[in-house]
């Protein structure tokens, strides 16, 4: 499986997901200001980084955590 992934919406680069070896995740980097929200994020795998991406990109956010009581 290769290191690094190229994140792609709407046929521009959102950004990359690398693989961060010690915590068996992949990190996304931000190739553009729109994605910033998620940049430093980390991700199980690099569908889960692409469908954050495309959220933020049809939402203009991402959807608030609920928190527990």
């Amino acid at each position: 499986m290769p290191d690094a992934y190229v994140i792609e919406v709407s046929g521009r680069t959102a950004g990359i997901v690398a693989r961060d070896s010690q915590n068996n995740s992949f990190n996304f980097y931000s190739a553009l200001p729109r994605f910033n929200a998620i940049e430093g994020q980390r991700f199980s795998d690099p569908l889960a980084a692409e469908r954050a991406a495309r959220m933020l990109a049809k939402h203009g956010s991402l959807p608030q955590r609920r928190e527990t009581e």
